[in-house]
């Protein structure tokens, strides 16, 4: 169950299919099968993307990146959609104008807008992952800034499956198999369930350690070397 292992939605179905038939030749995506698997790989992605407060850097994006969402200043305008796919807001808001910063515009949580100066240059985010969110600058953009690039920071949703060539952020596809067989055995009654989810979550875990140990040349957490001082 090794690490960085992308597959787009036929190669998983085949995958697990494979796994849960012992056949060589898979569905069509008009089976039902085919149908079901979707559900299951979807649920799947469900268990990783919420899975014990992790935060995924698979999932760290920015508004630039972004299929939707407001991306350009308007004159008088304070608000301005934020992309569909976002969960949690980020940091420092910019204002870009080809590849220059003109400004850099702070965050505040919503709460936080009554002790702030109604002059003051800051903007906020209102709504949630249900409904949606919003932008809001409390100085709206004059006229100088007409037509700038807006760009942010934000953690997204997954992208879901719904078609055999989509691929989602997961680095491990496998940890999709294996849940999928999991799920599929529970619902069946088969023994082999307990076997099935104690693969998937091994790779869970393995992913777990992986996010949060950083890269080998820049851990998240600094190593303590107190007792290996000379004389300490």
């Amino acid at each position: 169950m090794a690490e960085g292992i992308t597959l787009d939605f036929d190669a998983i179905f085949a995958a697990y299919y494979n796994l849960y038939r012992a056949e060589a030749d898979t569905p069509a995506s008009t089976d039902e099968e085919y149908t079901v698997a979707l559900k299951l790989a979807n649920e799947a992605l469900s268990r990783w993307a919420n899975y014990d407060g992790v935060y995924w850097n698979q999932l760290y994006t920015t508004l630039v990146a972004a299929e939707d969402g407001g991306k350009t200043t308007a004159t008088g305008q304070s608000e301005y959609e934020c992309p569909s796919d976002m969960r949690e807001p980020g940091g420092m808001v910019k204002l870009i104008s080809g590849t220059d910063i003109v400004k850099s515009i702070r965050v505040v949580q919503p709460h936080e807008t009554q002790f702030q100066n109604p002059s003051a240059d800051y903007c906020y985010f209102t709504g949630s992952p249900a409904t949606g969110f919003t932008l809001n600058f409390n100085l709206a953009p004059t006229i100088e800034l007409n037509g700038y690039e807006i760009n942010y920071i934000y953690y997204k949703n997954p992208t879901e499956y719904s078609t055999g060539t989509d691929i989602s952020e997961i680095p491990n596809a496998y940890f999709i198999v294996h849940r999928m067989l999991a799920m599929r055995f529970r619902a069946s009654r088969n023994p082999y369930y307990q076997s099935a989810l104690r693969d998937s979550e091994d790779a869970l875990k393995l992913m777990q350690i992986d996010n949060n140990s950083g890269s080998w040349n820049n851990p998240w957490k600094v190593s303590d070397n107190s007792g290996s001082i000379w004389g300490g």
